[in-house]
C-alpha cells in the first residue's frame, strides 16, 4: 500500500500445462525419431496445436495481463524449443520443465500468485489441488 491507496497489491497469475492443453504431441515415426535425436524444435512442428486454449491464454496474458507460466513434462531440454514455439504464436511466457505433476504441485505450494492451474486430466487435477481445472482442449477457458 503506497500513499492513500488502500488496495492491497496482489498479482493475479495463471499456469498451463503444455503438454495436452496447449498441444497434442505427436507420436509418428518422424516425431520420435526427431525426438530421441533431441531436436525438439523439429519435433514440436510435428505435433498438434490446440487453438481455442491457446487463443485463451494469449488473451489472458496479453489483453488481461494475467501473469502466466507454462509447464512441461518433456525433458528440461525441450524448454527453450517451447519457449521458441510459443514465441512464433504470439506469446513470451516463462516455460518451466518438471519429471512429475507432483513435483509440479509441490512447487506451486510456494508460488501463492498462480491461481489457476490448467490441466489436461483428472488426475493431473487431484495432485495439483484446488487451483487446477481441466479444461477441453477444443474450448477456450475464461479467466
Amino acid at each position: 500500500m503506497q500513499g492513500n491507496d488502500i488496495v492491497q497489491d496482489s498479482y493475479l497469475g495463471q499456469g498451463v500445462i503444455f503438454e495436452g492443453v496447449l498441444i497434442t504431441l505427436s507420436d509418428t515415426i518422424i516425431s520420435k525419431f526427431h525426438k530421441q535425436r533431441g531436436n525438439w524444435e523439429k519435433y514440436l512442428s510435428e505435433c498438434i496445436p490446440h487453438e481455442l486454449p491457446l487463443k485463451a491464454m494469449i488473451d489472458s496474458s496479453v489483453r488481461l495481463g494475467v501473469s502466466t507460466e507454462v509447464y512441461t513434462f518433456m525433458d528440461s531440454e525441450a524448454v527453450d524449443a517451447i519457449d521458441k514455439w510459443l514465441l512464433k504464436k504470439g506469446i513470451s511466457v516463462a516455460v518451466s520443465a518438471y519429471n512429475t505433476v507432483e513435483e509440479l504441485a509441490y512447487d506451486l505450494k510456494f508460488q501463492r500468485s498462480i491461481r489457476t492451474v490448467y490441466v489436461e486430466t483428472q488426475e493431473q487435477a487431484l495432485a495439483i489441488g484446488l487451483r487446477a481445472h481441466v479444461v477441453d482442449q477444443k474450448k477456450a477457458w475464461i479467466v
